[in-house]
């Protein structure tokens, strides 16, 4: 039984590691080695547009040159890495190069910005340049004077350019998918640690959101408004922006812990269903918590699912959260604080009745 549980698991964790990927895999390869504004890629060869000839997008290259000769233009951004570029004619928007020289001849015109990044040269002649030239680091080093507007490059090249598809791409998606997985796990198994040291505690929060769901969800939406307008309030004061963290901090480990509460309640029905008579609270907390983790990441993962997997998320942190509250981090169980019962109405006694005759009486008229 413990196998099988077991394997279901592996399949589990499976599944969640393809899942980001599989949008990305769908595509042909050409699809995904584009950028996501269609720019021309080009990888440790030169790039020349010829007299005359239109880009309408933009042109990175990699480990090679680039001649744009004189009538030419490029309706976006020019970037080379490791490569010279030799400019005649007209780029729309910013000319980028680094580790590599850059010639403007008498009939370039760049509208954007002329960055010079890493052991760049620079030679301008009468080329129009609409933009700033910013010249970077080079190996002989760089004046005082110039730092500053190192500083500023970043915020002159554009974000679309510091996307680079191909390798990257697939690094960034596999960073990604692990920093989730990594997380969830984790969540998962502090889950375990909280109930095998506090068993009692958690199982009194699950069963207060069961015999409380309401009242619970309420709660715990108050106490998350209140928390964030007190976290707000304390934060734009400065002798008191220490305390909005700490409080940030307790409605972070409130929530939590509510959140575990629940995830026990729903491995106690996991172990029902896979028939599990007994089994310790660090692995059905842990899968419980596993469980309604991964279903809100992967519902937040897709773009038409995303607000199912907020409200699912917003939804059961409240429903924990005032579990959390109501019965004090689980020490006290919550009961409805009951009426104090009626005391009995006595019926009046009608005055016209005629009194009974004692058995006293009785025996006086004998």
């Amino acid at each position: 039984m413990h196998r099988r549980i077991l394997n279901w698991l592996i399949v589990l964790l499976v599944g969640v590691l393809l899942l980001p990927v599989t949008p990305a895999l769908a595509l042909p390869y050409r699809e995904r080695s584009k950028p996501p504004d269609d720019g021309v890629i080009v990888w440790n060869e030169d790039y020349t547009l010829e007299e005359g000839e239109e880009l309408d997008s933009d042109l990175i290259v990699f480990n090679g040159d680039v001649t744009l000769e004189a009538d030419s233009r490029v309706r976006g951004s020019v970037v080379v890495w490791g490569g010279d570029a030799d400019v005649e004619g007209t780029i729309e928007k910013e000319l980028v190069v680094s580790d590599g020289n850059i010639t403007l001849g008498d009939d370039a015109w760049v509208e954007g910005n002329v960055v010079c990044s890493w052991n760049c040269g620079i030679e301008l002649g009468d080329a129009r340049v609409e933009g700033s030239i910013i010249e970077g680091i080079s190996a002989r080093g760089l004046p005082l004077d110039r730092w500053r507007d190192v500083i500023r490059m970043p915020l002159l090249i554009p974000s679309s350019l510091m996307r680079v598809s191909g390798p990257r791409v697939a690094l960034e998606w596999t960073f990604a998918t692990l920093r989730s997985v990594t997380t969830i796990l984790v969540i998962a198994a502090v889950a375990g640690l909280v109930a095998l040291i506090w068993p009692h505690q958690t199982a009194q929060v699950g069963q207060a959101v069961i015999e409380t769901p309401w009242p619970s969800f309420g709660i715990g939406l108050l106490t998350a408004a209140a928390a964030v307008a007190l976290i707000v309030a304390l934060a734009i004061t400065i002798c008191f922006s220490p305390a909005s963290f700490l409080v940030t901090i307790a409605l972070g480990v409130a929530g939590l812990f509510g959140w575990i509460g629940i995830g026990g309640l729903v491995g106690e029905r996991l172990m029902q269903a896979l028939n599990v008579r007994e089994s310790a609270p660090l692995w059905t907390v842990g899968l419980g918590t596993l469980v309604i983790t991964l279903i809100g990441a992967g519902l937040s993962t897709f773009v038409c699912l995303a607000p199912f997997g907020w409200l699912m998320i917003v939804g059961l942190g409240c429903l924990g959260l005032g579990a959390v509250v109501l019965t004090r981090f689980g020490r006290t169980p919550f009961v409805y604080p009951s009426s104090p019962p009626s005391a009995p109405v006595e019926a009046p006694v009608p005055s016209n009745l005629p009194e009974k005759e004692t058995e006293n009486d009785e025996t006086e008229n004998v």
